[in-house]
C-alpha cells in the first residue's frame, strides 16, 4: 500500500475499556505526552507506516551551528538524503534531533515537511504515530524502517518525489531515553512492554504490582470510576481493569473494585497478545 491515504489507519496509544468513559484517553494523552505533543496527538490521531513518513524527509543536509562554534565547522545534518531516480530517499540520521532541525534541512530543498520525533514506548517505536497532509500532497511512500529489537534503536527512511507538493507533517516514535515519558504508547501487554505475556486483566492490583516489580516496574499512578479521576493508591485487592505505559519502568493502571468482565473484543485481544507467549 504506497499511497499515504492507504496506509493511514486510526491509533489507540492507550487501550481503554468502556468503563473507563470518553475522557479516559485524553486523560492518558496528557499524562504521557507534553502539553505541545499532547495536543498534536490529540489532533492527529493516525498511524502511517514509517518507511511511508521517512519518505517524506526526504530533502536536505543544512545544519545548525552553536553560537560559540568556529565559523566555516558545520556538524552533520540530521538528515541523509540520496536522489533515486524521480524520488529522494530520506534517511533519518539523529532521531534525538530537535524538530526545527528537520525542518530546517527540508526548507532547504524547497519543501514544507516538518517531522517531529518523541519517545515512545518498546512496542510503539519505530512507528509513525501522526500525521497531517495539505489537500493534494504529493505521494509518499515507505522506504525501509529497521529496529534491532521492540526498543531498540531504529532506522528510518522515507521516499519522497523529487516534485514533492503541498504540505506535510508527521510525527514518528524513537526508543526512549531514561528519565523520559512516551509521547506514544503501545498496549502494555504488546512485545517488549512490562506486561508482555501477562494476562493482567482482571488480576489485582497487589498481584500486577508483583510482576511489575520483577521486572523492574512499578505502577505510576491510578484510574478510577467511570469519569477516569485520579489516584496515587488503591486497595490491593482491587482489579485491574486496563493499564498503559507512561515512562520507561512504569504504567498507568485503571481498577475497580468489582471483578474485571471483558467483552468479547478484549478477549480477542488479549488471546492475540498471548500468542506465542509460555503456557502455565
Amino acid at each position: 500500500m504506497s499511497e499515504i491515504g492507504r496506509m493511514v489507519a486510526a491509533i489507540d496509544p492507550a487501550p481503554h475499556t468502556p468503563q473507563q468513559g470518553q475522557g479516559a484517553r485524553e486523560l492518558l494523552l496528557e499524562i504521557v505526552a507534553t502539553p505541545v505533543k499532547a495536543r498534536r496527538r490529540a489532533r492527529w490521531p493516525v498511524l502511517i507506516p514509517v518507511a511511508a513518513v521517512l519518505a517524506a524527509a526526504a530533502v536536505l543536509g543544512v545544519a545548525f551551528l552553536p553560537p560559540d562554534a568556529p565559523r566555516g565547522i558545520a556538524p552533520p545534518g540530521a538528515l541523509a538524503f540520496q536522489r533515486s531516480g524521480d524520488d529522494w530517499i530520506v534517511t533519518v540520521k539523529d532521531l534525538y534531533a530537535d524538530p526545527g532541525r528537520f525542518e530546517a534541512e527540508f526548507k532547504a530543498r524547497g519543501f514544507d515537511i516538518r517531522l517531529s520525533i518523541g519517545p515512545g514506548s518498546p512496542s510503539a517505536a519505530g512507528q509513525v504515530t501522526g500525521g497531517e497532509f495539505s489537500e493534494g500532497a504529493s505521494r509518499i511512500e515507505e522506504e525501509s524502517v529497521e529496529c534491532e529489537s521492540p526498543g531498540g534503536r531504529c532506522t528510518v527512511s522515507f521516499r519522497i518525489p523529487a516534485d514533492f507538493k503541498g504540505s506535510a507533517a508527521i510525527w514518528f516514535a524513537r526508543p526512549a531515553r531514561p528519565g523520559e515519558r512516551y509521547e506514544s504508547a503501545g498496549q502494555a501487554d504488546a512485545t517488549g512492554e512490562l506486561l508482555h505475556c501477562v494476562p493482567y486483566r482482571g488480576m489485582t492490583v497487589d498481584q500486577v504490582r508483583a510482576v511489575l516489580a520483577e521486572r523492574n516496574g512499578s505502577i505510576e499512578e491510578f484510574r478510577v470510576g467511570k469519569a477516569s479521576e485520579p489516584a496515587r493508591q488503591v486497595p490491593g485487592d482491587w482489579y485491574v481493569e486496563d493499564a498503559a505505559p507512561t515512562a520507561p519502568g512504569q504504567v498507568l493502571v485503571w481498577a475497580q473494585p468489582d471483578r474485571v468482565t471483558l467483552t468479547p473484543e478484549q478477549t480477542a485481544d488479549v488471546k492475540k497478545m498471548m500468542a506465542g507467549c509460555p503456557k502455565g
